[in-house]
């Protein structure tokens, strides 16, 4: 019985890490694995010798941080916060329960604890099955600082509910005590959902910040490309309406046969026609060409630049989508070329268009110190990490969204990344 506890409550944890907080991600660490088998074993074979509930419980919840650690691709840091979100979460549901364990069984102390812990892991697990699967992994984690005052209110109501119950139970012995006791689960129930939903709506409300944050980016960008096409028709009707007096100046220099001033007079003529042509990138589609001109073109003299491909505005891939794809896939090769010296720096993007699928593809030039990849992941270089990193975490959500492929790589000093989504081209916006 104590063996089987511990092994439970590991699993609850596990679950409740897996399902809730999106720890889906499996860690690679071979020896930190065997350590932890090896100190499972060692809590098991001592487990099997004492026989004091609260010594049980104590070395569980401990194997639990140190399975999680192990299974898990987390950090120390991440793993303690999480688990001081966890353990007053789990206290409260396992209290509901254990109430209405008591109320219906006349079992022991043990059995109950175990009972209710197979009933909580059953509980994740369907609601997994249900929904827990189809939302965002993230939605139920918090900035570190939110997480942890959360986790200090959620110990007082744990507190206090352990004060009311004892209270209700051992002191009081009123006739009214068991509707005490229904009162109190009640409301624990209520508080175990309202922090779920509450954590829910955070993080949905930040994460429609950052899509507003990032359309109201597009459309300043929109609005400085417009302007860079209303100077480059204003050039272009000025040359027009110039051209017949530079024809006429033409003939008259090759008539006078003074050829040099001619020639010098044409080149000037090239160059201004060459900086309105070249002025910008066009690849069809407004919202990325947008997007291409405001991060390229301050930068094209600087470095080598490539686009190639052409998509049409007609996409069965909504507008705000594109534009979280592209702008965060130009926006990381940008910043990542910055690191590199002038010479190496370049910057190539491929588009195709077809019926079924849209591929885009970045290549570019970046800094073999970056610390680009850790553990095979992707992740961001910037100093202040809390606040960065979402771009690329927002491109994994609308590639999932429109079941395609995210992939990237890098070799050296060579980064690429490829994005391809379905575009039915048939289907509605």
């Amino acid at each position: 019985m104590r063996v089987l506890l511990y092994i439970l409550i590991i699993i609850e944890y596990i679950s409740f890490y897996y399902v809730f907080f999106g720890k889906r991600q499996f860690g690679k660490g071979k020896w930190s694995k065997w350590i932890c088998l090896g100190i499972d074993l060692f809590s098991i074979v001592f487990l099997l010798n004492v026989n004091q509930m609260g010594l049980v419980l104590v070395l569980a919840l401990i194997g639990a941080i140190i399975n999680v650690s192990a299974l898990f691709d987390i950090t120390f840091m991440e793993n303690l916060k999480l688990f001081l979100l966890c353990y007053p979460m789990l206290t409260i549901l396992e209290s509901i329960i254990q109430y209405g364990l008591n109320y219906y069984l006349e079992l022991n102390n043990r059995s109950i604890t175990i009972i209710y812990t197979i009933i909580i892991i059953g509980i994740t697990w369907i609601y997994y099955a249900l929904a827990g699967r189809k939302i965002e992994k993230s939605s139920f984690v918090l900035p570190t600082a939110i997480s942890l005052l959360l986790s200090a209110v959620l110990f007082i109501i744990v507190a206090m509910i352990t004060y009311f119950t004892y209270a209700l139970t051992e002191i009081l012995h009123t006739a009214n005590g068991k509707l005490g006791l229904g009162l109190v689960t009640v409301g624990g129930g209520i508080i175990f959902i309202l922090v779920l939903l509450m954590i829910y709506y955070f993080n949905s409300q930040q994460r429609f910040q950052l899509e507003n944050k990032m359309l109201e980016k597009y459309n300043e960008q929109q609005r400085e490309y417009f302007e860079q096409l209303l100077e480059k028709e204003q050039k272009t009707k000025q040359i027009r309406h110039d051209i017949i007096a530079e024809l006429v100046e033409i003939k008259n220099l090759n008539d006078s046969k003074e050829y040099n001033k001619l020639d010098e007079f044409l080149e000037d003529m090239l160059n201004e026609i060459s900086g309105i042509s070249n002025s910008d990138y066009d690849v069809g589609n407004e919202i990325i060409n947008t997007i291409l001109n405001y991060y390229l073109s301050p930068i094209k003299t600087a470095c080598k630049i490539t686009v190639k491909g052409y998509i049409p505005d007609e996409l069965s891939i909504m507008r705000r989508d594109l534009c979280i794809i592209v702008s965060n896939l130009i926006k990381n090769a940008v910043e990542a070329v910055e690191t590199v010296e002038s010479s190496h720096r370049y910057i190539t993007v491929v588009i195709k268009s077809g019926k079924i699928f849209l591929d885009i593809k970045i290549n570019n030039s970046c800094n073999r110190a970056d610390g680009i990849f850790v553990d095979g992941k992707i992740t961001t270089s910037k100093k202040d990490k809390n606040n960065h990193g979402f771009g690329m975490k927002n491109i994994e959500n609308v590639v999932k969204k429109y079941d395609g492929d995210y992939t990237y790589g890098k070799e050296n000093n060579d980064f690429w990344a490829e994005v391809r989504v379905k575009n039915n081209r048939s289907s509605k916006k």
